[in-house]
């Protein structure tokens, strides 16, 4: 039976790097927090006519910003996470360093979201099943700088023999966060930084089994070694 990673592991590691960082890590919280609500405060604003009468409501105009914001607060968080696993110097410029990969993550979005979309019409379990499989299609591309296609077709190629596994992963995700939110919201500040952490963790153990080379992991996320059989004593000649 081929091996998992452990996601007591997972969540261990994004706890301690928390905590070398805790003011960095709250702060980038806080920022992504606030980048996400402005859109979103004004979505339900009511509705404005242009300069040719055409009525516009701000859900719309506002809803497609939010969506713009999350593609680049998708793009900060991968990041920030995988500076995090690669045990680099944590640095505020991971919030944009990546915006030159905007075009390939923003159409990676609107490709992974009419997938998973297509699923639950399916039914939803299909949709769930599919969510898994190619979540790490963001990752590929900001790490591997691979294009939307290519890094999602690597995701479902990755995650192959491990989405049981994945699936009680990101539903331990979301018990941390739901945990974060009913600490008075105040424990997101915890929660968030552990699980943005944890999936860059779990992306480097499978980019390593996957067998990728085009980026070493640290020596904790590589795939365990092959088991070797002991070697037999050498025999005695007869005399």
């Amino acid at each position: 039976m081929e091996q998992d990673f452990r996601i007591g592991d997972a969540v261990s590691y994004g706890w301690e790097q928390f905590k070398e960082n805790v003011g960095f890590y709250i702060a980038v919280v806080l920022i992504i927090f606030i980048a996400g609500a402005i859109p979103n405060f004004f979505t339900n604003m009511g509705v404005f006519v242009n300069s040719r009468g055409i009525v516009i409501t701000f859900g719309v105009v506002f809803g497609i910003i939010a969506f713009i914001v999350g593609v680049f607060q998708n793009m900060a968080q991968t990041k920030i996470g995988l500076t995090a696993c690669d045990q680099k110097p944590a640095d505020f410029t991971d919030l944009y360093s990546q915006y030159t990969k905007f075009l390939d993550m923003l159409v990676g979005s609107i490709l992974y979201f009419l997938i998973v979309l297509g699923g639950i019409i399916l039914l939803i379990v299909p949709g769930i099943y599919w969510a898994v499989k190619y979540h790490f299609w963001g990752y590929l591309v900001i790490d591997q700088g691979m294009s939307p296609v290519d890094a999602i077709k690597k995701s479902g190629q990755m995650t192959k023999g491990h989405w049981w596994h994945l699936f009680l992963f990101f539903l331990t995700m979301i018990g941390l966060g739901i945990l974060g939110f009913l600490a008075c919201c105040i424990g997101v500040f915890v929660t968030a930084p552990i699980i943005m952490i944890s999936i860059a963790y779990v992306y480097r153990w499978l980019l390593a089994a996957s067998g990728t080379t085009a980026v070493m992991p640290p020596e904790q996320f590589a795939a365990p070694p092959p088991a070797v059989p002991p070697a037999e004593p050498p025999t005695t000649p007869e005399a």
